[in-house]
């Protein structure tokens, strides 16, 4: 679910991004034309992998002005969740599916926001005319070079569209073979060879400093020195040096961003430019608005590498600091969780694309010597102390395709699991999948 902060950053860049369109102010009863354009954001939306945000009350011209807001009138319209939904849905076959969020922006601003979800079996396609607006049977989708809800422009949107289709489609029969108990794969390990050439990789991607392992002045937060941050690495079981086209590798990973959450993972800023090094691509990246750091790196090998900061050294707020004197910094259980929870994620998107039979997640926390975990929400507690003595903490763990695409959430909170029990935690996996489905508001 998108917070405040995270929408306030995403306007400080002042432009329009893919998932997120602004559709300034108006009234849902007495203004068609307004939620006609609403309608064809939300169908495009829909249509977009893991959907994405339609703020009602920012105008495309006074973005990181935060303006002009809704007045009484709106708000009280676009605030009530059946008049919207009863409004919208006479667009969209299927209808679209969204939660309404009511927000006060830092500048005194109110928007209402639909945060809109990626389309569950059938993709949206309009079932009514509004001159101008909406044409009856037109499919519409956020363009890839401009981003605006349009009507299905080239082949390649229309390429992606179906392909997430068919994704969708190939995920589910896989779910629905292991629900009913039909094994269609086994687990498997990497072979030596495999592991030597990816860790070869590795050591050439992160030769040179980072952001990430040095930060500059001001970055972190005032009780922390050293710089916190989860290191990664997915990869493919068997390894080929050539399994993606040098040339497509910024658009692979544009195609597997995981978004589930709101902030993408991997964020590619497409306003810097991508580093090329011949057989992988990457970026270093700290954001302004919300506080954020990391660098990915993605290779031919089909390798994906992601270093993130700590999001407890980036924040200050009381429900990330440490409790105890002398902790040389703190980590949070629903970060580590969650993101490994899109880090799998990203494995099953990646391994469908490239058709492979087992994934391999490399996961380590860097940088914690001396850390304190912690719950890092006030209604969630944990009973410590649990304090890291080494400096890093690691887990490896090989998949076979079937199981992660039938679970992700599975994989990603056994991936969280082998980090946390390094801290001396003991909860049952019930409890973080209760967390898991609560933030991403699904179930398994």
């Amino acid at each position: 679910m998108v917070t405040i902060d995270e929408l306030e950053a995403l306007l400080a860049g002042d432009h329009e991004l893919r998932r997120v369109e602004l559709k300034g102010a108006g009234m849902l009863r007495r203004n068609g034309r307004f939620v006609a354009k609403i309608a064809r954001a939300t169908m495009a939306m829909g249509n977009l992998r893991d959907g994405g945000l339609v703020v009602i009350g920012i105008a495309n011209d006074q973005i990181a002005a935060m303006q002009p807001g809704l007045n009484d009138a709106e708000l009280a319209e676009w605030s009530d969740f059946d008049l919207a939904s009863a409004a919208l849905s006479q667009y969209s076959d299927p209808p679209t599916w969204f939660e309404l969020h009511k927000f006060v922006l830092s500048n005194g601003a109110r928007v209402v926001v639909l945060e809109v979800s990626e389309f569950e079996h059938d993709i949206h396609v309009c079932k009514k005319d509004f001159e101008g607006v909406l044409k009856d049977g037109q499919t519409y989708v956020r363009a890839r070079g401009e981003p605006r809800s349009v009507p299905v422009p080239s082949s390649a949107e229309a390429r992606e569209l179906h392909t997430l289709a068919i994704d969708k489609g190939v995920r589910e029969f896989v779910r629905r073979a292991g629900a009913a108990g039909i094994g269609l794969g086994r687990a498997v390990e990497p072979g030596e060879i495999d592991t030597h050439a990816y860790a070869d990789e590795v050591a050439v991607a992160w030769a040179d400093p980072t952001p990430i392992t040095e930060p500059a002045a001001g970055v972190l937060v005032p009780w922390v020195s050293t710089p916190g941050f989860t290191d990664v690495a997915v990869r493919p079981g068997s390894f080929q040096a050539d399994r993606v086209n040098a040339g497509q590798l910024e658009r692979f990973v544009l195609g597997h961003t995981v978004s589930i959450r709101g902030w993408p993972v991997p964020f590619v800023d497409q306003r810097q430019q991508v580093q090329r090094h011949g057989n992988w691509i990457g970026q270093n990246i700290l954001s302004g608005g919300l506080p954020h750091g990391e660098a990915w790196r993605m290779f031919t090998s089909g390798q994906f590498l992601h270093r993130r900061l700590l999001t407890t050294d980036l924040r200050d707020t009381g429900e990330l600091k440490p409790d105890i004197d002398g902790v040389t910094g703190a980590v949070a259980v629903w970060d580590v969780l969650l993101y490994m929870v899109e880090v799998a994620e990203f494995g099953a998107r990646s391994a469908t694309t490239l058709g492979l039979d087992k994934v391999t997640f490399d996961v380590a926390l860097e940088g914690i010597a001396g850390r304190q975990l912690i719950s890092g929400e006030f209604r969630r507690e944990i009973h410590g102390p649990y304090i890291a003595a080494a400096n890093r903490f690691e887990a490896s763990v090989t998949v076979d395709v079937t199981t992660l695409l039938e679970n992700p959430g599975g994989v990603g909170v056994d991936l969280a699991q082998r980090l946390l029990h390094q801290f001396g935690l003991n909860v049952p996996d019930e409890v973080l999948f209760e967390q898991q489905d609560a933030t991403f508001n699904r179930k398994r």
